[in-house]
């Protein structure tokens, strides 16, 4: 039987994990921290919207993925500060963080740093994984 204990937030490590990732191009790492569910939720409601079927006729919710994924990203650098106005200016994208980041990086490195993000915040864990690791 479990002890409640085991899950009180003080024995709990936190999700909020930071991380610096190194590319050649630029002379600092990027930093990056996990987000925690809560997190992830509120992103995802800000990719939904609410979308006609003209089928049914009924409102259905329709996520982004890709504005979700992007949000994502945005929301776990913690270094550089994408939304400073200075950096915005230099990679011309006043007001869009998410822009700032697709200019600066290569395809590879973008998919490289979502790669860590994604593995920080536990959204590259599959179910079968989980039931793997709980069965050893």
């Amino acid at each position: 039987m479990t002890n409640v204990t085991d899950f009180l937030r003080e024995n709990v490590e936190s999700a909020n994990q930071e991380e610096e990732i190194k590319f050649k191009r630029f002379k600092s790492p990027f930093k990056i921290k996990g987000l925690s569910g809560e997190d992830v939720t509120e992103i995802r409601s800000l990719a939904t919207k609410r979308v006609l079927n003209k089928k049914t006729h009924q409102y259905e919710q329709q996520t982004d993925q890709n504005k979700f994924a992007s949000e994502v990203i945005v929301a776990s650098v913690v270094s550089p500060d994408l939304r400073n106005a200075e950096l915005q200016k230099s990679w011309g994208a006043l007001g869009e963080p998410e822009k700032v980041l697709g200019r600066m990086l290569t395809a590879g490195e973008y998919n490289k740093l979502s790669e860590k993000v994604m593995d920080l915040s536990g959204l590259n864990e599959s179910l079968d994984d989980d039931v793997e690791e709980a069965k050893n």
